[in-house]
């Protein structure tokens, strides 16, 4: 005859509030992390997905190509122009989008768009903001714990504490 354990279940504290709603999210809050992807002939032909990146960016965006223009010919110490925007954004355009401006393309649109989208094709994923403090909270968790585990070694070594060295 085998005997069964009991398992205990813990009712529900309703003054308790729940993981999620403690750190002030929602499932969907949680950082996703992306699959990598599939390498298949021609996948990363980048050209037109840049230039979709490009002009989703400018869309998010609240300026104008022109004010774009000036805003990023500012940044790089060069002039850039509404038409070399124009360039590199259509779809029957022979010029491609400078790798270079990256980062200024993105500070002068105010946002990651470009950037996130550069991340998703190689298998990342871009975080800012608030998905950055739940990263960073995350690393420290680890390392407390770790602190904790060594603390918790020294101390069973010790002779004082009752360790079996001494």
């Amino acid at each position: 005859m085998t005997m069964q354990k009991k398992v205990r279940r813990r009712a529900e504290d309703p003054r308790q509030m729940a993981f999620l709603d403690l750190l002030g999210g929602q499932k969907e809050d949680l950082i996703e992390v992306p699959e990598m992807p599939v390498p298949a002939p021609g996948a990363l032909d980048f050209d037109q997905r840049m230039r979709d990146l490009l002009n989703k960016a400018i869309k998010a965006s609240p300026f104008d190509r022109e004010q774009i223009a000036a805003l990023v010919s500012g940044l790089v110490g060069r002039d850039i122009t509404k038409a070399q925007i124009d360039s590199w954004t259509g779809a029957t355009r022979p010029n491609r989008f400078p790798a270079e401006l990256i980062p200024a393309m993105c500070q002068a649109l105010g946002n990651t768009v470009l950037l996130s989208g550069l991340a998703e094709a190689c298998g990342c994923r871009l975080i800012e903001g608030r998905e950055l403090q739940f990263a960073r909270l995350g690393q420290l968790f680890l390392v407390l714990r770790q602190a904790d585990a060594e603390a918790q070694r020294l101390v069973a070594e010790l002779p004082l504490f009752g360790g079996q060295n001494g």
